[in-house]
């Protein structure tokens, strides 16, 4: 294979990938909440810096993005096999489910209580950029792992409960939650400019000034479309799912059973 050939941005996107599935794998494998996040961030990271010193700030936050297409289908396939394994393995996946089909059954979203939510979305938005300063990425993107890891096990759950399984294919993951990750990457990789300076990686930041711009654009259209569109598409969603069945973290054609032993 020509030398040239590893240095073109398609084959670090790949990489970024590979990585996604492997560091959730190993994770999966070490058994315990907090090694999974860890192990999915360290690889995570190794994908970014390559990407960065070598093609550039905009493709290493692509190289992100790739990272966490790779982990989340991995995820989502594991976590669908495996339920009770994944509340014991992922941080937060049974109270975030909770809440999340709490909002399904009764229609009670984000939009009714719209400044608490602004609230909520400006400090998490705060705490992940911090993180990514101070850490050059790495910390940001262990946070995203968590992020990721609880939103695929809430998505495994509606799958694995569906009713109408392409209705919950296309809504499962709402489509703000797909603008806030894309989002939180690009901040990601921006902020982290600086210590990368201070440790010596030095690449083409050029794109940073775009991809800030663009990161906290998608905040707040994040914001925007959780306030619109959660009633509509919670409807359609609670729609296409056996609520029960989700809620008892088991398959919609899976029958009920009493264990009295």
């Amino acid at each position: 294979m020509p030398a040239s050939w590893s240095l073109t941005p398609p084959y670090f996107l790949i990489f970024a990938f590979l990585c996604g599935v492997a560091g959730f794998r190993v994770g999966w494998r070490l058994g315990n909440r907090i090694a999974l996040p860890i192990a999915q961030a360290a690889l995570g990271w190794v994908a970014f810096l390559l990407a960065w010193s070598i093609v550039g700030a905009g493709w290493a936050a692509a190289s992100v993005l790739f990272w966490a297409l790779g982990t989340s289908l991995v995820s989502i396939y594991v976590f669908l096999g495996h339920p009770k394994d994944t509340d014991e393995r992922v941080i937060r996946a049974a109270r975030y489910r909770a809440s999340m089909l709490g909002w399904l059954q009764t229609g009670a979203g984000p939009e009714s209580r719209p400044l608490q939510t602004a609230q909520q979305h400006l400090r998490e938005a705060i705490w992940y950029t911090a993180a990514a300063v101070a850490t050059a990425n790495l910390g940001s993107i262990a946070m995203g792992a968590i992020l990721l890891n609880y939103m695929n096990a809430y998505v495994a759950t509606l799958l694995r409960a569906a009713t109408r399984t392409t209705r919950v294919l296309f809504l499962a993951w709402n489509v703000w939650s797909l603008v806030r990750v894309v989002s939180y990457i690009f901040i990601g990789a921006a902020a982290a400019a600086p210590m990368l300076r201070v440790m010596g990686w030095r690449g083409d930041a050029g794109a940073t000034p775009a991809l800030a711009a663009t990161g906290a654009a998608g905040v707040v259209l994040d914001l925007v479309l959780k306030l619109t569109l959660s009633r509509p598409c919670g409807r359609l969603l609670a729609g296409g799912v056996d609520l029960e069945a989700a809620q008892a973290n088991r398959s919609s054609d899976e029958p009920l059973t009493l264990h009295l032993d």
